[in-house]
Parts: structure tokens; C-alpha cells; sequence
């Protein structure tokens, strides 16, 4: 077999068989592993014990981890940390690995042949119901979920707040905004700014508590809002992020009718989204789209089909901002 031939037939295995890391760092996760390494490297009997695992099967899965880059062996069958494992631990992307990989996205996941047959979302196939309201029924679930959106969120905080002249807006209502993260980092870099993180019934009560510990409840309200219903009005600025991609167009026009509902002639739209690249150019994007076509049956979008949409709910598409992380801030204002 020639050389090129055999590069392509090694890569292709490796996405075939991608669980075999997968799901490793699925359990790594559940089990804490990262978290007990913080301080020191541990045998594979101490993290056993601590596990509650089988030492020999938790030091196969450790090897075969350690073999990728994530965790280290180091002598006697020790293991520490390395820079992708302490991403690992709680409060990082501990959560993110939990969500993508947990048993209820993978029995969703089961039903992807489904969907690419009939376009049917994949989750209501498996669960009967939109994830929106399993999450409610689940709140273990929702816990992580919204843990490691919150986490997603955090990561594109530094350069949302780079890329974007947030100055001259005096109120700021972010949609959508979950346990209010992206506002208060907003908030501390535009001191005379005000914000509002409207977002529904579990998620706000929780936003509650965090802006409160924070130090931002003189600054920032939180409000119970379905944006299918009605959004809070009066606010010089909208933010959006990662909220459209959730859902299909005609479900987008009405959130967005809603946001042009409640904004000034003069207010401003801010979507925060990643866009897909044209052609056969790599970008996380596209695969970010499948699990929006399994999960919700909404999508990622190229650019134009961003500007037919904003056009199409009474939007103009100003301008967008690229920033790092394959971060676009997508600004509209009223026609």
C-alpha cells in the first residue's frame, strides 16, 4: 500500500473508533479524576480507592488516556496531570465532557440516521419531547447542561469583550443569558453600563444567587422571560449568544420579531454565533451543526443565511465582527 494511502486509512480509523477516547474522558470525568490529581501525582490504587473503581480496569483506561496526552504516567504506576487534563477538572471542562458524551446525548445520538433520512429532530425521536422540556423533567441533567454552557460562554467572554465597543450602551439585556456569566464580565469592563439576564423560571433562579455573590445586584437584573412570548423592553442593546443556533428559522423569526418588539428605534442586536466557513474549509462549525440537527433541530448558519434571516424579521445586518475562537459578533439594527 502506498504511503498516502496508508496516512489516509490511519486517519480515517481514528475517527472511527474516536470513542475509544471519548467515552475514556467521559469517565475520567464522571469519576473526578482531574480533581484528585490537583495536588499531587497518586498511584492508580489511591485513585481506586478514591474512585470507588477497580484498580486494574481504571489503570488500563488511565494508560490508554496517558497514551493521547491526557494524564501522565510517571513511575510505579503513578499519574498526574497534564495541560489537557487539568481542563478536566470541575469548574473547567469537566462539564462539557459530561454533556457531549453523557448516556441521554448518546441514545438521542442513536437516532442520527433518522435524522438525516427525514430531518426529524433526533431527541424528540428518542425522548418524546423537545430537550428544553426533558431538561426541566431532569434536573440533574439540566445542572450539567447549563454548568457547561456557562462554561462555553466563559470562554468566548475575553474576546466577545475585545472585539466589540460596548461604550454608549446604557442598559443591556442579554437573552437567553443563563446564570448571567457573559453579562457580568460585560458589566466589569463598562462600569457606568446596567444590565438586565433574562432567561426562564430554573435558569434565572440560579442567575439570582450568582449575581448576588458577585456583587452585581445593583447592576444587573435577572428576569424571568420566555423570548417565544415576550422579551423585557426599553434597553439600548440585545445580546444574544448561542441562542439562535438553536432553533430552525421559523422559530428565529419569532424570537427576533420579539427582540425588534421590545427595542428602541435606535437600539442595537447583538448576536454572538459561530458562522459557517463556504467550501470544504475545516471549521468546528460544521460539526457543531450536526449536534444542533440531533439535540434541538436548529443549525449553524453561513453568513448569508444570518442576513436573509435578520432581513426577513425586520433587521438589517450592519456589520460582524470576527473575533478568535471562531467567534463572530453579528450586529442588526431596525430598518
Amino acid at each position: 500500500m502506498k504511503t498516502i494511502e496508508m496516512a489516509a486509512q490511519e486517519q480515517l480509523m481514528k475517527f472511527i473508533v474516536g470513542k475509544w477516547i471519548s467515552k475514556p474522558v467521559y469517565v475520567a470525568a464522571e469519576l473526578g479524576i482531574a480533581d484528585m490529581l490537583a495536588e499531587r501525582p497518586k498511584s492508580i490504587e489511591a485513585l481506586a480507592i478514591e474512585s470507588g473503581t477497580h484498580a486494574d480496569s481504571l489503570y488500563r483506561m488511565m494508560r490508554a488516556l496517558a497514551s493521547v496526552g491526557i494524564f501522565h504516567e510517571t513511575t510505579n504506576r503513578y499519574f498526574e496531570l497534564t495541560p489537557m487534563a487539568e481542563w478536566l477538572k470541575r469548574g473547567a471542562m469537566r462539564s462539557i465532557a459530561l454533556m457531549f458524551n453523557s448516556d441521554w446525548s448518546d441514545r438521542a445520538w442513536g437516532f442520527f440516521m433518522d435524522s438525516i433520512k427525514t430531518g426529524n429532530i433526533a431527541f424528540q425521536e428518542a425522548y418524546g419531547m423537545p430537550l428544553s422540556d426533558w431538561l426541566e423533567e431532569n434536573p440533574q441533567a439540566a445542572a450539567v447542561f447549563n454548568d457547561a454552557n456557562a462554561i462555553k460562554a466563559a470562554h468566548a467572554q475575553s474576546v466577545i469583550i475585545d472585539a466589540y465597543d460596548f461604550s454608549g450602551i446604557g442598559t443591556l439585556t442579554d437573552v437567553g443569558g443563563g446564570l448571567g456569566t457573559l453579562m457580568m464580565k460585560i458589566l466589569a469592563a463598562n462600569p457606568l453600563m446596567k444590565g438586565i439576564v433574562a432567561d426562564t423560571f430554573p435558569v434565572i433562579q440560579e442567575a439570582k444567587k450568582l449575581i448576588s455573590m458577585k456583587g452585581f445586584e445593583h447592576r444587573c437584573q435577572a428576569v424571568v422571560c420566555d423570548f417565544f412570548q415576550s422579551i423585557p423592553s426599553g434597553s439600548d442593546a440585545y445580546l444574544m449568544s448561542n441562542i439562535l443556533h438553536d432553533w430552525p428559522d421559523e422559530r428565529c423569526r419569532a424570537i427576533l420579531a420579539n427582540c425588534r418588539y421590545a427595542m428602541k428605534k435606535e437600539s442595537r442586536l447583538l448576536i454572538i454565533e459561530m458562522i459557517v466557513p463556504p467550501g470544504n474549509e475545516p471549521s468546528v462549525a460544521k460539526l457543531l451543526d450536526l449536534e444542533m440537527l440531533v439535540m434541538t433541530g436548529g443549525r449553524e448558519r453561513t453568513e448569508a443565511e444570518f442576513k436573509s434571516l435578520l432581513e426577513s424579521s425586520g433587521f438589517k445586518l450592519s456589520r460582524i465582527l470576527p473575533a478568535k475562537e471562531n467567534v463572530f459578533i453579528i450586529e442588526g439594527v431596525i430598518f
